[in-house]
């Protein structure tokens, strides 16, 4: 158990005190409380079609163009299940140690608003297509000790319609493009007690799906979405006896640890002022960092569930069950464990690139007769650095594995510095499709091989710069760095580092 820290007492002694997550300790009373932490993850497959309908599942084309009978609510339309959303689905249970369950069934969840076009959900709340299975946490994962966060099950569902503000005074627009994609609901059991422990699970559910070609679980899109359930209880008592608060609609990875703590601390308060936590779904304001009522319990709707009257219930033989488990990549643990003992690898390096779709391929190919420390540096320093600046992902990049393996090769021969490497890098990731070879030549590089040539300048850069020469004899070491960086400036580049640092060392420990 990993206990939270506060203090009982009256709301005239807790006056001033501030409520976190952390140790909290009164110079009288202290008493240990506990959080329970579970969450609900909204996918979106990666289907190229809706759930229900033959229409495009590219809600971001423009808007309604993506719009089937179906999506629309218009009268008499009738929804016909898609197979390949089916088979994500599954594929997602299975990648998470879960069951396919023989017969699923569908339901409908009832509500009016204006992005629900039927206003129902089709959903699957009593007869999943998923259940049981768990994440393992661990130190791969950041944590110091090892954490198993149970999943309660899996559910296909509709997406909503996307709602759009402010573009006229008073008025809400609806673009449907969103409206019947396909989503997986995956809801944990409540085994999480900390904020961190929360973001891993979420972190290493998007590995897990984007690594199984489930989802592309970007937060930043939307295509995946967060609601946590969170209570606090005493430590003494049953960790299910705090009133569970819910809150909605956390979109980031930040915004999930900012407004767990912030929930965990505002119960802590309450109870510590003798006051009691209602059951409210809250939403959370990053700028005040604070967690705000959207609807309390008794204001809570009335969703009345019903079975989907236009679906028969779904059979799933085990024949069908077993060929999506052989379809299935080797999972990321696996990866993980085999590429640190197959390459000499970092765990951390091969858990960065598990988190960039596609990216294990890209390395594997790129590493073959290369030194795969070299690649895999490369790949998580300059590479990611590239696509964080432009905002892309390795499957959108205009980098081949070719141009990258021309790079390096050029690289190791000594052919170019890696001030020239970064500098190809950068123009192939801006599009130019010519090969390293090509584009070497292009440039007229060549490295600077003339060890006497590298003297002379040395030796002139230091008789113009006697001062910085004269600190660095004194025992300033950094000193040598502003020597390094002339010189490459001079030679444009074509220097190599190391051989820079040599001579200039040389040069140095000469004139003592």
């Amino acid at each position: 158990m990993r206990l939270l820290w506060s203090v009982r007492e009256s709301a005239r002694h807790c006056a001033g005190y501030k409520f976190t997550t952390n140790l909290l300790l009164h110079k009288r009373y202290y008493r240990p409380w506990g959080a329970t932490i579970g969450l609900e993850l909204h996918v979106q497959l990666a289907a190229a079609h809706k759930l229900f309908s033959a229409a495009s599942a590219k809600w971001d084309d423009p808007p309604n163009t993506n719009v089937d009978f179906v999506d629309a609510g218009l009268p008499g339309s009738m929804p016909r299940l898609n197979p390949e959303c089916v088979s994500l689905a599954a594929r997602a249970i299975l990648c998470l140690n879960g069951q396919v369950q023989p017969r699923s069934a569908f339901d409908r969840k009832h509500y009016f608003y204006s992005d629900q076009p039927l206003g129902y959900q089709i959903t699957q709340q009593r007869h999943p297509i998923g259940r049981g299975g768990f994440i393992e946490l661990g130190q791969a994962d950041g944590l110091d000790y090892t954490k198993r966060v149970r999943i309660h099950q899996l559910q296909l569902e509709q997406d909503t319609a996307k709602s759009i503000h402010g573009v006229y005074p008073g008025y809400i627009l609806t673009d449907l493009n969103r409206a019947g994609v396909a989503l997986v609901e995956i809801v944990s059991e409540p085994d999480m007690e900390t904020a961190p422990e929360a973001v891993h699970f979420v972190r290493k559910m998007q590995s897990l799906l984007r690594h199984t070609g489930v989802s592309s679980c970007n937060m930043e899109d939307g295509s995946l979405r967060c609601d946590v359930n969170v209570s606090v209880y005493r430590g003494s008592e049953d960790r299910l006896s705090g009133t569970r608060c819910e809150l909605k609609n956390l979109n980031s990875l930040k915004t999930i640890r900012g407004a767990i703590e912030a929930e965990v601390s505002r119960q802590l308060e309450l109870l510590s002022n003798g006051q009691r936590v209602k059951q409210e779904t809250r939403g959370y304001d990053a700028h005040s960092g604070k967690t705000v009522l959207a609807r309390s319990k008794e204001a809570a709707p009335d969703y009345r569930y019903m079975p989907e009257p236009d679906l028969p219930a779904l059979h799933i033989s085990e024949d069908w069950i077993e060929q999506i488990r052989s379809s299935l990549p080797e999972l990321p643990e696996a990866t993980l464990s085999r590429m640190t003992r197959q390459y000499g690898l970092l765990p951390e390096d091969v858990a960065t690139m598990l988190g960039e779709p596609g990216c294990i391929s890209f390395f594997e190919h790129a590493a073959r007769g290369r030194d795969p420390k070299r690649v895999a540096a490369w790949i998580t320093s300059e590479i990611f650095g590239q696509l964080s600046y432009r905002a892309q992902r390795l499957s959108d990049s205009t980098l081949t594995v070719q141009q990258f393996a021309g790079l390096l090769d050029a690289l190791a021969s000594n052919s170019i510095t890696s001030t020239q490497a970064k500098t190809l890098l950068i123009e192939f990731m801006d599009g130019d499709k010519r090969a390293a070879e090509e584009l070497i030549q292009a440039h007229g590089w060549k490295v600077m091989s003339d060890t006497r040539q590298l003297q002379n300048l040395v030796t002139q850069l230091l008789n113009e710069h006697p001062r910085e020469a004269a600190e660095y004899k004194a025992g300033h070491k950094r000193r040598l760095n502003f020597f390094v960086a002339k010189i490459m400036a001079a030679t444009k580049g074509q220097a190599r580092p190391q051989d820079v640092s040599r001579v200039l060392k040389e040069c140095l420990e000469a004139k003592q």
